[in-house]
């Protein structure tokens, strides 16, 4: 797939996974969401190397819901693998954001969704590995 190619389906992805007209509350951790990972970089220590792709090239999952009532992050019925993480803590930043932070045993983890549009951007980190994740939400 071309560059610009990538960047067209990046883009389309994003614009039909944000809400067209989300209402204020909608990404503030009152409702339950659905996120979606659309681009993914891992970087490892060994070989001080980093590799940018799809989700799925990561074994990441493509599509995760949260629930803030269960404090929990876990992917879809669709993924083969079932996780689940706990959030260990949810903090309304300035400037509209949601900042999430958790761990599954294997991993921390901190996510940002903006309250406004449901833009994530998601970092998660392991021995001698890291990941940088960038997607949106919906409400579920």
């Amino acid at each position: 797939m071309t560059k610009s190619m990538s960047s067209s389906l990046v883009t389309f992805l994003i614009a039909a996974l944000t809400p067209l007209a989300s209402s204020a509350g909608d990404f503030d951790g009152s409702k339950p969401l659905v996120c979606a990972s659309l681009f993914a970089t891992e970087c490892r220590a060994e070989s001080q190397d980093c590799v940018s792709g799809p989700p799925w090239n990561f074994n990441l999952p493509v599509f995760s819901e949260v629930d803030f009532k269960t404090q929990t992050v876990s992917t879809t019925r669709q993924n083969k693998d079932n996780r689940v993480s706990k959030i260990e803590s949810v903090d309304h930043l300035p400037n509209g954001r949601l900042s999430l932070q958790g761990d599954d045993g294997q991993y921390s983890w901190s996510a940002i969704i903006s309250e406004e549009s449901g833009s994530m951007t998601l970092t998660a980190a392991g021995e001698e590995i890291g990941f940088l994740v960038f997607g949106a939400c919906t409400v579920r």
